[in-house]
Parts: structure tokens; sequence; C-alpha cells
């Protein structure tokens, strides 16, 4: 399997659960035993998506700190710990609110690295498909 179908397997696997969680009150399913309801699983599953794709950060850093034109670690260890705050001490909307900031902000670190041909222009494409279908979850959530 090349790079180009994993990442995109990946990141369309996980993305998924954002939609679900959007859609499946649209049904009346509105939690999952044992898991519980939708909008706090959302809530949780979007604060370890900001944790991975700060890690991906991370890892971009360490590979190639010489090419980058900031310090991802601090950058994204930053928009991470604030989605983090919001999780711990803020209610479900702000945390939810927070969480897609943040993925936007995500992006246009991504959108920045691809201007500076650190990530293909397939990847970025990937990167914003999946973070546009998460972001415009979170909002149906939130909205609801």
């Amino acid at each position: 399997m090349n790079d180009r179908v994993l990442y995109s397997s990946l990141a369309y696997a996980g993305v998924s659960p954002f939609v679900a969680c959007a859609l499946l009150p649209l049904v009346g399913i509105v939690a999952i035993p044992p898991f519980g309801p939708l909008d706090q699983l959302v809530n949780s599953y979007g604060l370890a998506i900001v944790c991975f794709l700060s890690g991906i950060h991370w890892a971009n850093y360490l590979a190639n700190k010489d090419e980058l034109p900031f310090n991802l670690m601090i950058s994204s260890n930053a928009i991470f710990l604030l989605a983090w705050f919001g999780f711990v001490v803020g209610e479900l909307s702000t945390s939810l609110a927070i969480q897609i900031a943040s993925l936007a902000a995500l992006l246009a670190i991504d959108w920045r690295l691809k201007s500076d041909a650190v990530l293909t222009a397939h990847y970025f494409r990937v990167r914003f498909t999946a973070t546009s279908l998460a972001i415009a979850s979170l909002i149906v959530v939130l909205l609801s």
C-alpha cells in the first residue's frame, strides 16, 4: 500500500465518527450504549483528534526542522492545550467551539506547510476534506 492510499484511508476513517455523531440524531439515535450520549462522545473524540493532529505536527518538526518556517511543537502544543483546557473546564458547547477553532488552526498550519512545499498538495487536499467534514459535523452537533 502506498503512502497516499494509507493516509487517505486513515483520514477518512478518522472523520467518520464525527459524521456519525452529527447524523445519527437525525434518525433518533442520541446515545450509543455503553459509550453514552453522542454529543459527549464526539467531544471526547474531537479532543483525541486534535491531540493526534498535533502529534503529526510534532513528527513533522522532528523529521524536518531545518525545512520548517516555525516551530511546530510550540504552535501545535499551544492549540492542543487550549482544546484540552476547554474540554476540562468548559461547558460542552464551549469545548466543541474551541475544537472547531483548533481544527481550523491546525489546518491553517498545514496550509502554510503546503505553501512552503513541506507537505504535498495531495496530502493537503485530503486533510482539507477530512477537516472540513469534521468541522461541519461539530457545527451540526453544536447547533443541535
